[in-house]
C-alpha cells in the first residue's frame, strides 16, 4: 500500500511509526498539513489518503481522483463535512472510524454531568473568592436518584446508558432504531417524554438535515428547570442562542458541552486573550453552570491509536481489492 497521511498530529507520530514497523512493505508518507485543494497534489501517485475531518468538497475529490487516489480514510466518526456523493462519482471510497472508543466519549459526558450535578463549578467559583462555606442552595443530589435520558443509542449512546445504569440511575432512551440488546439498561421512550422526565439529557446522535437545531426554545421549555444538558455529538444539534437564554433564565440547570455551533472557527485555536473569543463562547465559559471542552471527548491514548490504525487498515483492505470495514459511501 502507498498511503499519504494528512493532518498528522504530534500525538499520532508514534502510531505512524508503529504502523510502518508492522507493515515494512507499505509506503507511508506523513505531513502535518491539512488536506486541501492546494495540498492534494502531495498525494499524486498514492493509493489512498488518511485525514482528519477537514471539509472535503467535490472539487477536492475530483483532484484526488486525477492524482490516482482511490480511498479517503477519515480518522473520525463524523462525515457531515464530506461530500460523499461527489466522492462516489469520482470513484473514491470514503471510510470513517465509528467505533474507535465509544467509552472515551461516553465517559466524558458522564464526567461533565457529574461535575454539574454536584455543583463543582459553583463551589470552585466561590472558593476563588475566599468563600469556603456550604450554602443551602448548593446542596446537590446523587446520581442514583436521577433519570438520565440518552438521545441516540448507537455505540456511544449504548456505552453511556450502561455506565449510568451501573451507577444506579434510571435510564431512558430515544432512537428511531430499536435495539433489543439495550433493554437491560434502559427503557425506550419518545423524545418529548425523554425531555420532560430526564434530570440529565445526553446527546449521542449524528447530525442530519432533519435534526439540526433539534433542541431550541420549545424543547428547553419542556425540560426540568434543573435539568442538565450534555452534548458530545454535534454543536448544530442545539440552538446556541436559545441555550444561553435557557441557562441565564434558569429554564434548565446546566450544560456540559464538548461541541458547539461554528466550533471550527474556535476549537483548535489559541487566542491572545479572552476578549478575542467570540461572544457566545465567552458567555458560556463564564457561567458556573456550564463546563466546556474543545471537542476533546474522544481524546484518549486508546481512541487516538484506534482511529489511526483503523483508518489505515481500511485503506489497506481497499488496495487489496477488499471492501473497507467502515465504508460510508
Amino acid at each position: 500500500m502507498k498511503a499519504y497521511v494528512f493532518s498528522l498530529a504530534p500525538v499520532e507520530e508514534a502510531f505512524a511509526k508503529d504502523w510502518q514497523d508492522q507493515h515494512p512493505d507499505d509506503v507511508l508518507t506523513v505531513t502535518h498539513q491539512a488536506l486541501t485543494l492546494e495540498t492534494a497534489d502531495l498525494a499524486k501517485g498514492y493509493d489512498a489518503v488518511s485525514t482528519q475531518p477537514e471539509r472535503l468538497s467535490a472539487d477536492l475529490f475530483k483532484k484526488l481522483a486525477a492524482n490516482g487516489v482511490k480511498h479517503v480514510a477519515l480518522r473520525k466518526v463524523g462525515v457531515d463535512h464530506v461530500d460523499l456523493a461527489a466522492a462516489k462519482d469520482a470513484g473514491i471510497a470514503v471510510s470513517n472510524v465509528p467505533a474507535y472508543s465509544p467509552r472515551a466519549i461516553a465517559e466524558n459526558g458522564l464526567t461533565g454531568a457529574m461535575y454539574l450535578l454536584r455543583k463543582w463549578g459553583y463551589y470552585h467559583r466561590q472558593m476563588r473568592r475566599g468563600n469556603f462555606t456550604r450554602p443551602s442552595e448548593l446542596m446537590s443530589d446523587e446520581i442514583f436518584n436521577q433519570t438520565v435520558g440518552i438521545v441516540g443509542l448507537g455505540r456511544i449512546g449504548a456505552a453511556a446508558a450502561e455506565m449510568y445504569q451501573a451507577l444506579g440511575a434510571r435510564v431512558i432512551g430515544y432512537d428511531p432504531c430499536y435495539n433489543a440488546s439495550l433493554e437491560p439498561f434502559l427503557d425506550y421512550v419518545d423524545l418529548e417524554t425523554l425531555l420532560k422526565e430526564s434530570d440529565i439529557v445526553q446527546l449521542h446522535i449524528p447530525l442530519t438535515s432533519e435534526n439540526k437545531g433539534m433542541l431550541s426554545t420549545n424543547e428547553f421549555a419542556m425540560m426540568k428547570d434543573d435539568a442538565i444538558l450534555v452534548n458530545q455529538s454535534r454543536g448544530e444539534l442545539v440552538d446556541t442562542e436559545a441555550l444561553i437564554v435557557a441557562l441565564k433564565y434558569h429554564e434548565i440547570g446546566g450544560a456540559a458541552l464538548d461541541v458547539l455551533e461554528g466550533e471550527e472557527k474556535v476549537f483548535g485555536q489559541k487566542f491572545e486573550d479572552v476578549d478575542s473569543v467570540p461572544d457566545e463562547y465567552k458567555e458560556l465559559i463564564s457561567m458556573p453552570n456550564v463546563v466546556m471542552s474543545p471537542h476533546s471527548a474522544y481524546y484518549t491514548k486508546m481512541a487516538v491509536k484506534n482511529m489511526f490504525f483503523q483508518s489505515l487498515t481500511d485503506m489497506e483492505r481497499t488496495t487489496k481489492g477488499q471492501r473497507a470495514f467502515f465504508k460510508v459511501n
